[in-house]
């Protein structure tokens, strides 16, 4: 065991802790590889952050468990809007309005590329995670892309970038969320600065993937591919979504006077709702299905990514790694711009989204602590979030691929690279004028 005393041992013992997290993680990682066994991130790091804190003399015990306590609210947001989703999916609500959308504005292909952004975004938005949004509205909204001409690999790669840039958009952004926490900031006062992050780029996104292919379909096309869905009138569909965001509105436009039932709360009111607007469905069923697989590993690895934040700051991993940043911060700026462009996205290839927001989210945020911290955690979560289509992660871009009838991974990630360049140098070129940003974007 190492003492924990001031000055130079104190480096070495936050050294020693980083290098085994990292040792065990990749040991572990490795195991699994080579005996054919998909270990679990979540697992895989709350063993190994645990491992980082014994080597050098700390008892984890208590830090493991307490630290997530910290993560709860959010994942009761992410579990209850994906509640939500899958009411109105399995209600026929969002096929009714997947039939309007196609029915209505087929003879107009921006305002149909402009609504099938919309229902990509969504699910992201309420829930903070982008694969939440391809097994809900993306199913829908790759076939009205297929309907209308697009070719499966430009679907895919739709629905990869696309659904990446909404699950950063607000009320909803888990990276943002985490940094935030991680150098004891509320997560107040971001909506304005990440709508304008997400929404330009969503839309670059959808036009250069789409706009080239689109082809405008017959009636007979749409009744083919998707047929007339079952519904009480034409504006059922439309309730649970205009009662979820009524809500949402009026708890912000009417403080202290409308009643803040909280987030979670909206969502169930939401998906009850859905069972008198559309077709019958067993809630309870429907409710168990929603918060299994995907949505599950989420939850888990964010509790998991509070232990980490909570051992790594006991050990000195964390300041550590802040340190570095801040010395090339003083030396080379650019450099440290650069390195966070390229080392947010690939990092998270490994860790995901969540995991990268940890481990060099926030010391990139404490290096740069003079900047505004809002608009910097804004662009810095962008950045994160890319890691959802770098293998061997990967989770968004491998589910869009399978969505949209794909083999190959390759030839949808190079579609998906002008809007992801252009998507990140944008948040780079935020991060760099986070102040001008701000004065125009951040309340306070």
């Amino acid at each position: 065991m190492l003492a924990h005393s001031h000055g130079d041992s104190m480096y070495w013992t936050a050294g020693v802790s980083l290098i085994t997290l990292a040792v065990v993680y990749g040991v572990i990682w490795a195991l699994g590889k080579k005996f054919k066994q998909n270990i679990p991130l979540a697992l895989n790091l709350f063993v190994a952050s645990g491992a980082s804190a014994l080597v050098v003399g700390f008892n984890p015990f208590r830090h493991l468990f307490e630290g997530p306590v910290w993560y709860i609210y959010i994942n009761l947001v992410i579990l209850t809007g994906m509640i939500f989703l899958t009411c109105l999916k399995a209600a026929g609500n969002l096929d009714c309005i997947a039939y309007d959308i196609l029915t209505h504005f087929r003879t107009r292909p921006s305002i149909v590329l402009v609504l099938v952004m919309l229902l990509l975004f969504f699910p992201g938005m309420v829930t903070g995670v982008g694969t939440a949004a391809i097994l809900s509205t993306g199913m829908i909204s790759a076939l009205i892309l297929r309907v209308c001409g697009i070719p499966n690999v430009n679907i895919a790669a739709i629905l990869a970038v696309v659904t990446t840039i909404g699950s950063a958009a607000p009320p909803v952004n888990l990276p943002a969320i985490i940094i935030a926490s991680g150098i004891n900031m509320p997560y107040e006062g971001f909506t304005t600065i990440l709508l304008v992050l997400t929404i330009p780029t969503g839309l670059f996104a959808m036009f250069w993937l789409g706009w080239k292919d689109f082809k405008i379909p017959s009636l007979a096309d749409i009744e083919a591919a998707l047929p007339s869905p079952e519904r009480k009138n034409a504006f059922l569909p439309y309730v649970p979504l205009l009662v979820v965001v009524g809500i949402m509105i009026a708890i912000r436009a009417f403080p202290g006077e409308f009643p803040d039932i909280v987030t979670p709360m909206v969502f169930m009111v939401g998906s009850i709702v859905t069972l008198f607007t559309g077709k019958k469905y067993n809630y309870v069923d429907t409710c168990r299905t929603a918060i299994s697989g995907g949505v599950l590993s989420t939850v888990a690895l964010l509790f998991v990514i509070g232990a980490v934040v909570q051992v790594t700051t006991l050990t000195g991993a964390k300041g550590l790694l802040v340190l570095g940043a801040m010395v090339i911060g003083a030396t080379a700026p650019a450099l440290m711009y650069g390195a966070m462009a390229i080392s947010l996205p690939l990092l998270g290839g490994v860790l995901t989204q969540l995991g990268t927001a940890v481990i060099l989210g926030i010391p990139f945020e404490l290096a740069m602590i003079s900047k505004n911290q809002i608009a910097f955690v804004a662009g810095l979560s962008i950045l994160c979030y890319f890691s959802q289509l770098v293998p061997p992660s990967a989770l968004g871009g491998y589910f869009a691929r399978d969505i949209a009838g794909e083999k190959e991974y390759m030839p949808m990630l190079k579609k998906c690279a002008v809007p992801s360049i252009v998507t990140i140098l944008f948040a780079v070129f935020e991060l760099v004028y986070a102040d001008q940003f701000a004065a125009l974007f951040v309340k306070f």
